[in-house]
């Protein structure tokens, strides 16, 4: 082992052998110099410091850099440099040269079941479980992150007592890790190390997999817990963890409802082909989905015909979602027909969207469409429609990303035939 730079310049410190770091900690426990719930960190930041050597790049340095085989390291690739590059597998992950899947040596599994803290940290005996069960839910097409499929906004708090032990059950049904924070607390993760299970405040619940974690209530206070992917903390994956008759400042109480802010967002998408244009405008907040949708053609028909549709949705969970609205259609600039709708959206096995509605004058749409992603560049969107009134009725197109908001686009439609041009996102 070498020497390793300490953070002031020119001095240096000689690495230390397990036994020295262990008893380091326990003397300083037993002088009373270093709080239990400190203990588990201290003896991981000697053993850090103790390991780290000068010669090696830092953790930062080699992601931002590739390491070929032979072990040189080179210069890092941005991904901005792919937007401006159209190969066909250019801006696929597979075309890079080295890879490294979840659970290899380059990429390993997170090591909890090793961790094992060089002292005991069992909690106060005889002290008051409270269990509480948390599912860690999603929806990656809309963004939407929630604990027990609620976001922050639609919760008031998880409310604990001082004086008792919480266990949090946390239950990862989606398949993003989910890195969860807790303020103002060392937590207990139990890994099966039993009185010497390692002390955290942030712990990876794995997809698909469960984390349980315990902590003694000994600090009064309002506490956020949340996942540590701000994208998902901030799509709702939060909650603030309340001891019970703890009352913050009024500084606090009045910026509070910012806390609990749900706030709107605005997508557009419009598709200018040679025989026909369609696309939507949506303003969308966790649940509620205000949208405007049209279709119109002019190709293989003998005037224009349009369809506009208004909807008014709920969004319930990453399955199905409920809408009211209103649907016209005409040609050319008469309308020939306006009803009032209600219906449902479901997502079916194989990520098959489907949508029927009933109208107001007794008639019904069903809906089906599926879209595959062949490459990050080109997709496939088939989609098929039956309506009581006119029969059956569908499309296929093709699309080629040019960058974040433009695409070639090319469809066959069943009424308006072949057509090509552009699709536009925002």
């Amino acid at each position: 082992s070498a020497p390793t730079m300490t953070d002031k310049p020119g001095e240096m410190i000689m690495p230390m052998d397990e036994t020295t770091m262990v008893a380091k900690v326990e003397m300083a426990m037993e002088m009373d110099e270093v709080p239990m719930m400190m203990a588990n960190k201290m003896a991981t930041e000697m053993e850090e410091t103790a390991q780290k050597h000068p010669m090696i790049p830092s953790s930062t340095e080699m992601n931002m850099a590739t390491v070929a085989d032979d072990g040189q390291v080179t210069e890092p690739k941005t991904g901005r440099s792919y937007g401006r590059r159209f190969g066909l597998l250019v801006a696929d992950a597979s075309s890079r040269g080295h890879l490294a899947r979840d659970g290899s040596k380059a990429r390993p599994w997170t090591p909890y079941s090793e961790l094992r803290s060089p002292v005991p940290t069992s909690l106060p005996a005889g002290k008051e479980i409270r269990e509480i069960r948390l599912t860690l839910d999603g929806d990656m097409e809309r963004y939407v992150w929630l604990l027990n499929n609620k976001p922050l906004s639609e919760t008031d708090h998880i409310l604990i007592r001082e004086g008792e032990v919480v266990r949090f059950i946390m239950i990862n049904r989606t398949m993003m890790h989910h890195p969860m924070h807790l303020h103002g607390h060392f937590f207990r993760v139990l890994n099966g190390q039993g009185d010497h299970a390692p002390l955290k405040h942030t712990v990876d619940v794995a997809p698909m997999s469960t984390t349980v974690i315990e902590f003694y209530t000994n600090e009064p206070g309002d506490w956020f817990f949340h996942c540590h992917l701000l994208y998902h903390m901030k799509s709702g994956m939060a909650r603030l963890v309340h001891y019970q008759d703890f009352r913050p400042g009024e500084d606090v109480l009045a910026v509070r409802p910012g806390l609990y802010k749900d706030s709107w967002y605005f997508k557009a998408e419009a598709e200018v082909l040679s025989n026909m244009t369609e696309g939507s405008l949506a303003f969308s907040k966790t649940r509620i989905m205000l949208e405007a949708s049209w279709e119109a053609g002019w190709q293989e028909v003998d005037e224009e015909e349009w369809e506009g549709i208004v909807k008014l949705g709920w969004y319930l969970n990453r399955f199905s979602s409920f809408f009211v609205g209103g649907r016209s259609e005409g040609v050319r600039s008469e309308e020939h027909q306006s009803v009032g709708i209600f219906g449902l959206s479901y997502l079916l096995p194989l990520n098959i969207e489907t949508t029927a509605w009933l109208d107001s004058d007794g008639e019904s749409r069903l809906l089906f469409a599926k879209e595959f992603e062949l490459t990050p560049r080109i997709a496939i969107h088939g989609e098929t429609e039956y309506d009581s009134l006119e029969s059956w009725e569908g499309a296929v197109g093709l699309i080629y990303k040019l960058g974040r908001h433009v695409a070639l686009a090319g469809k066959w439609h069943s009424e308006f035939g072949f057509g090509g041009g552009l699709l536009g996102s925002f």
